[in-house]
């Protein structure tokens, strides 16, 4: 019993994966899934900030989307996220210090 009820957790497990990769192939699903992973590592790394969305968009020459917040004075701070079909890491950070 026990063993019937691992494999079907991994079964669900893998068709919800799937389904998330398939429907990443889609620009709408691209863009919110591009917010969403922005919104999740600026509400970890800087929630003392209050930055709050400002817009998404693709840019093709980059191949990313860039996803805009803006403080509570109306500056704005553009994160890359990449790749394009499943837009979840994070490229680049405007509040990051440059390594040197």
């Amino acid at each position: 019993m026990k063993l019937i009820a691992e494999s079907k957790k991994t079964l669900s497990i893998l068709l919800v994966a799937i389904l998330f990769v398939t429907a990443n192939q889609i620009p709408g699903v691209q863009h919110v899934t591009a917010r969403i992973a922005t919104n999740v590592y600026i509400n970890f790394k800087y929630e003392h900030l209050k930055l709050s969305y400002d817009s998404v968009e693709y840019s093709p020459q980059l191949g990313d989307y860039s996803v805009a917040y803006k403080d509570g004075e109306g500056k704005r701070y553009g994160f890359m996220v990449t790749p394009k079909a499943m837009p979840i890491f994070i490229r680049h950070d405007p509040l990051e210090p440059a390594p040197e």
